[in-house]
């Protein structure tokens, strides 16, 4: 067989201290045909994508201990400490989400040069459009404020390269920027692709029904509640399926082969916060223990009492976007289009498949009775019993309400305040360091 050597863009390989993003290319074949870039792909979905990890380490779904195993890499997540942080400290992703946007733009940029199929092309390059946009929403939702429509045109946001340019500089754009480059790759994707859903095994690949998935959210975030709606629809229209659990607690939704899957490609959790963390109280008590079929499926009782996650560090718990998001967001947005009957009827089919048949019938005459008002917090509730540990939280406190949140640690009292300024997480030191327009 030809031995085949590819190119790898090495994310931490700076030029020079004004230009963070310069990367110096090595090796001695640039891919060819289709088949070769595929390969490059591959390599770009390989890079780790377990910041959700840390993010869920700063929300209120953990306890964490002193007496913890590496707990001084997580503490100053934990209590929201960024102005002094142990040098120990996990340090938010940056280089390596700018590393896959470096491969996906060599793909997307060697379109007309690349050997193969057109359809074999087009979809590779679709994928390519896709993850890119998934790097700069994952960077823009860490480093930049949530998005406000008043504000998104001056708020800051992230830098955004297209391809590579050893000379140019990279200053921060403007939220509404990166969120235009984000549905534009969409669009582009979505013209592009020609696989609707990925067989099992591939479905860390994006596809059709991915892409339309991924638009809802970012719609959501937008709050364009009727967008996000249509697409939501248009992605169930591909994919509807949902796991009774009534039925089947074989296996959990967010796992890479549930019938939920839609794209299964970032880590969730890992086996410092599985062994060395456990649930918080406010999470448990979110929970009707006895009705909620989740709650079994997602946590273990200690023998102290305590409950700890059963979603793992394996390899099977991969989970990006599932249908359960699609038909809690549907709810979402009708509530904020003020159609609570419709709201209503949706959270309430949707959670048949979560809780036992005399819980959920105690559920519906609970939701029927909600005001417009308690509807949407009730709905904000059933996102975080469902997502629990999935690394969505952050994300849905910075977007919603950005609440008041309080941990104990080691003895002492930590308030992140309502609107507080750490709900953005600051660019790491040596972002910085290498280039001063962040």
């Amino acid at each position: 067989m030809k031995k085949i050597i590819y190119i790898t863009f090495i994310a931490l390989g700076f030029i020079s201290c004004d230009n963070y993003l310069d990367i110096e290319p090595v090796g001695q074949v640039i891919p060819k045909s289709v088949e070769e870039y595929r390969s490059f792909l591959t390599s770009a979905y390989d890079i780790a994508k377990d910041y959700k990890v840390l993010t869920t380490f700063r929300t209120d779904e953990l306890a964490l201990s002193t007496s913890a195993l590496g707990v001084e890499q997580y503490e100053d997540v934990f209590i929201w400490n960024d102005v002094n942080p142990s040098p120990l400290t996990r340090v938010f992703p940056y280089a390596s989400l700018y590393n896959t946007i470096f491969y996906t733009n060599h793909v997307i940029n060697s379109e007309s040069t690349m050997e193969g199929t057109p359809s074999d092309i087009e979809q590779l390059v679709g994928e390519a459009y896709a993850l890119r946009a998934m790097q700069y929403f994952e960077l823009v939702n860490l480093y930049g404020k949530p998005y406000n429509k008043a504000t998104a045109i001056t708020d800051a946001g992230v830098p955004i390269t297209t391809e590579y340019d050893a000379e140019k500089d990279y200053p921060v754009k403007t939220v509404e920027e990166v969120y235009t480059l984000i549905l534009d790759d969409l669009d582009k994707a979505e013209s592009l692709l020609n696989i609707e859903k990925q067989d099992l095994g591939y479905n860390y690949r994006f596809s059709t029904v991915a892409v339309k998935a991924f638009k809802t959210r970012v719609y959501l975030y937008q709050q364009e509640w009727q967008n996000a709606i249509d697409l939501a629809n248009e992605a169930l229209a591909i994919n509807a399926e949902l796991q009774n659990l009534n039925s089947n607690v074989s296996i959990m939704p967010s796992e890479y082969n549930a019938v939920e899957s839609i794209l299964a490609l970032e880590t969730i959790a890992s086996f410092d916060m599985v062994n060395n963390t456990t649930i918080s109280n406010s999470l448990i008590t979110a929970y009707n223990q006895t009705d909620d079929l989740r709650f079994s499926l997602y946590f273990n009782k200690n023998t102290d009492g305590s409950f700890s996650s059963k979603k793992s560090a394996e390899t099977k718990l991969k989970v990006s976007y599932r249908t359960a998001e699609l038909y809690l967001t549907i709810a979402e947005c009708l509530a904020e289009l003020n159609n609570i009957d419709l709201a209503k009827e949706t959270l309430i089919a949707f959670t048949e498949n979560r809780y036992t048949s005399s819980g959920w019938d105690i559920y519906k005459t609970y939701v029927n009775a909600l005001s417009l008002a308690d509807l949407k917090e009730e709905i904000q509730e059933e996102r975080r019993r469902e997502f629990a540990i999935e690394g969505q939280r952050w994300n849905d406190l910075r977007r919603t309400t950005q609440p008041e949140l309080t941990k104990e640690f080691d003895g002492v009292t930590y308030v992140l305040e309502q609107n507080d300024d750490r709900y953005v997480i600051p660019f790491p030191n040596d972002a910085i360091i290498n280039n001063p327009n962040l």
